[in-house]
């Protein structure tokens, strides 16, 4: 996909002093589109997902896609967590208990999206889970978490036998600029909704 690879994304992010290295992946997998946002969301949904950003699945059907935002994380727990305990797991993130971790994350926004893809001749669908937010919360908390749960959604779609190879691990900020997630074009989307919501377009 044409990565501009400023640090490995198939090493443990440990910690990151910049809050736009949003760790992501994309899924390759023998399945509808609809399937495989389907399947992701319920993923998403057993660790405290909630809700989805109204008008985003019908500005990403304009643009060929399919999927939606959903919300992971709460600010009033992260507010609850803030202080010295906050700082030390951040700056050592591996420490400590995925539970835990979950449990600090304020409020991100995940994109889940899918698209058609073809190579070789075959057809396949393409599946993508990266933070939203331009500026993620609790960045290396945040990277840990994803690292991990993205890494286990993985292993689940394996046992299905759906997935095609294995997935492709990423930083949201390494996507090349004409990539329909890439971080400016994430950011035309939550404005136009948002316009769309207000009847401005």
């Amino acid at each position: 996909m044409g990565f501009i690879k400023r640090r490995d994304p198939n090493k443990h992010p440990g910690f990151l002093t910049t809050s736009v290295a949003r760790y992501s992946a994309m899924y390759p997998v023998n399945e509808s589109p609809e399937h495989a946002v389907g399947r992701c969301l319920d993923f998403w949904n057993r660790f405290g997902a909630r809700g989805e950003t109204p008008g985003y699945r019908e500005e990403l059907a304009l643009h060929g896609w399919t999927g939606t935002e959903i919300i992971i994380g709460s600010d009033l727990k992260e507010l609850l967590w803030s202080g010295i305990s906050d700082d030390w797991v951040n700056i050592a993130p591996r420490l400590f208990p995925q539970k835990l971790k979950r449990s600090m994350i304020g409020r991100n926004r995940i994109l889940v999206a899918a698209r058609r893809a073809s190579a070789e001749g075959e057809f396949f669908t393409e599946l993508y889970c990266t933070p939203s937010d331009i500026i993620a919360n609790n960045d290396s908390i945040l990277n840990d978490v994803l690292y991990v749960t993205l890494h286990q959604f993985e292993e689940e779609y394996q046992s299905t036998g759906l997935l095609r190879g294995g997935a492709t691990y990423f930083y949201a900020d390494d996507l090349p600029k004409d990539h329909f997630l890439e971080t400016q074009n994430i950011y035309c989307i939550h404005r136009d909704v948002k316009r769309r919501r207000k009847g401005k377009i």
